[in-house]
């Protein structure tokens, strides 16, 4: 029987097939140490401890007791099953499998790392954060700390002894991150005094390890208001002597945790600082870049929220597609014997549903899979002008990836529990919770709001619009291998179609933002669904090409079912999403900004 977790099949048709990194990654620097056997070993390892040891914590509040952190008398404990799987997972390498042997990692690419926390977050999103933040905090550590302070963090970090946290926001300075009023104080010996308070601040604090390492936003006294204005510190909650032992407290205390609607095993805390004035923190960087600075591990994190938002599709798609094909209910509508019931996966509607996830899910998978093949592509890029091509395309597709795959991660699991009726509904099947817990996705790390905002207003521009086509034109170049084999013509000119007229819209807009800007910043969110429907149709175009190839070749009706699924999924999204492209952009451009003119009494009264 398939997974309901993961689609292990399908991360190897797009690593292998559609990609071919052991061609064009693997065996080269820096990845010259790894082969595809030893790739496909690692996956293998991901779907066994994804499936075996992290799917089974996942919450069942019928038939299994909450999984929740929980916040008493100050301190914070996580979920009791957590221990056991933070200790595996530190054991089985996976805190740095594509990191740098030199912080004690494995030197995987990024893709490979990413497919199987694809795998892992699909299972239980909650704890798979606790140590993906610690990952990120890790890394700024690595790339921005003195050498004094690497030695006396950085192997504990990356091997999971201590954990890490990203504070930025504040009670008063959520997405406005220049108004936080967190401030740090000289201190005669180079350190800094930390005081203020952060929210929202998830796996902020737990009693998975024995300390938690702190990368905190603060403004040091004197410094200029707002962004400019801001740098940031290495905060322990316990303070480390400098043979890396553990000394006092660092007068970092925890407020509570907040209760939410999903992710309830993840602590989601508020934190404070300097309560006693003695919360000691160390500069990472230089003075007034800490925006700069945090934007390295905000950037890991954006692409690693739009992983989560494929995630949680892929498990709600697989649950759905498994409970429709047991679930007997009416009779086949084609059928003159209306007495025999049917599993519901042969009404057209339902299987409607289905093949819409199958192709969201499909589709997702790979843009942001493709992301993490950007920075691999970068890493071994032998030129300067190769490294600047691939280092553009991530900037312009983290926003994408990010709030794509977090809005039609949201679209397939709201059908996920459409798909199961009534039943989907109540706590009996996961497939709610998995809803609850994708919401996040396209709130934290920056809303999906403010993504659109930042690729319309930064990265469609970078280097005057260079980066934005570097992408299109690598879209288009992957187009020709279907038209020299003379296949999809309606689906490679839809898709086409749906390349320009993104690029047209993007100067419409840059044009409109000089006459009347309300237009594209109005549209802003819904241009950028439009760009991610039309790239969603170019890696349906590669991939169906592949499939179509390979599908001559299969020697069993499992592997012919995968490649003829493929097609299907590719033909179906084009032709009802991608399709739409142009109309959409049109509206778009023509708003009249009603949203603007109406008073604020107007929208209640």
């Amino acid at each position: 029987m398939a997974s309901q977790w993961v689609d292990e099949r399908d991360a190897r048709f797009i690593l292998h097939e559609v990609l071919n990194i052991g061609e064009t990654l693997l065996g080269k620097a820096p990845f010259e140490n790894h082969d595809t056997d030893m790739v496909n070993m690692v996956l293998d390892a991901a779907v066994k401890f994804a499936e075996n040891e992290i799917a089974p914590t996942y919450p069942d509040e019928v038939h299994r007791k909450p999984v929740e952190a929980v916040f008493k008398d100050g301190k914070v404990y996580a979920p009791e099953a957590y221990h056991r799987l933070w200790k595996l997972y530190a054991e089985g390498g996976w805190f740095s499998a594509a990191d740098s042997p030199d912080v004690g990692g494995q030197g995987l690419p990024e893709i490979v790392g990413a497919a199987c926390i694809n795998m892992f977050q699909a299972c239980n999103q909650a704890f798979v954060m606790y140590p993906l933040l610690t990952h990120g905090a890790a890394k700024l550590v690595e790339k921005f700390c003195s050498e004094e302070l690497k030695n006396i963090y950085l192997a504990k970090m990356f091997d999971g002894t201590w954990g890490g946290t990203m504070c930025l926001t504040e009670p008063g300075a959520g997405s406005d991150v220049g108004a936080l009023k967190t401030s740090a104080k000289r201190n005669p010996d180079g350190t800094f005094s930390i005081t203020g308070t952060k929210c929202f601040i998830s796996a902020g604090d737990h009693d998975l390890t024995e300390n938690i390492i702190h990368t905190v936003l603060a403004r040091i006294e004197g410094d200029d208001p707002g962004t400019k204005g801001i740098s940031i510190f290495v905060v322990p909650k316990i303070r480390v002597n400098t043979d890396g032992s553990l000394g006092d407290g660092n007068d970092v205390a925890t407020g509570n945790i907040e209760s939410k609607m999903g992710i309830h095993g993840n602590a989601t805390c508020t934190l404070n600082f300097g309560e006693n004035g003695k919360c000691i923190g160390y500069l990472m960087g230089q003075e007034r870049e800490g925006m700069k600075v945090m934007f390295h591990m905000m950037n890991e994190e954006r692409q690693t929220t739009g992983m989560m938002g494929v995630s949680l599709a892929t498990a709600g798609y697989l649950h759905a597609l498994a409970y429709a094909k047991e679930r007997v209910q009416g009779s086949n509508i084609l059928s003159k014997d209306t007495t025999v019931r049917v599993p519901i996966i042969q009404h057209p509607d339902v299987r409607r549903m289905l093949i819409k996830q199958k192709s969201l899910v499909e589709g997702i998978r790979f843009l942001c899979l493709y992301c993490y093949y950007a920075m691999d592509r970068e890493k071994a890029a032998t030129t300067g002008e190769e490294t600047e091509k691939w280092q553009g395309m991530i900037e312009v597709l983290t926003p994408i990836v990010k709030a794509y795959c977090t809005e039609m991660g949201m679209v397939v699991n709201d059908l996920s529990v459409q798909t199961y009726g009534g039943y989907g509904f109540c706590r009996e099947y996961p497939v709610e919770q998995m809803m609850r817990d994708q919401k996040i996705n396209m709130i934290f790390e920056g809303t999906n709001g403010i993504q659109a905002l930042d690729l319309l207003g930064r990265k469609l521009g970078m280097k005057k619009g260079l980066c934005f086509m570097n992408l299109i034109s690598e879209a288009k170049a992957s187009l020709v291998p279907a038209k020299e084999m003379g296949l999809f013509k309606d689906e490679t000119e839809i898709v086409e179609t749906a390349l320009d007229t993104i690029v047209k819209t993007s100067m419409d807009f840059a044009g409109l933002m000089k006459i009347n800007p309300y237009v594209p910043l109005i549209a802003a969110s819904d241009f950028l669904n439009c760009v991610g429907d039309t790239l969603l149709g170019w890696c349906h175009m590669v991939m169906a090409t592949v499939a179509s190839k390979k599908l001559p070749q299969a020697t069993t009706d499992q592997e012919k079912a995968f490649y003829s699924g493929k097609i299907e999924s590719a033909v179906f999204f084009i032709k009802r999403t991608t399709a739409l492209v142009p109309a959409k952009c049109e509206v778009l451009t023509k708003d009249d900004t009603s949203a603007m003119r109406i008073s604020e009494d107007g929208f209640a009264v």
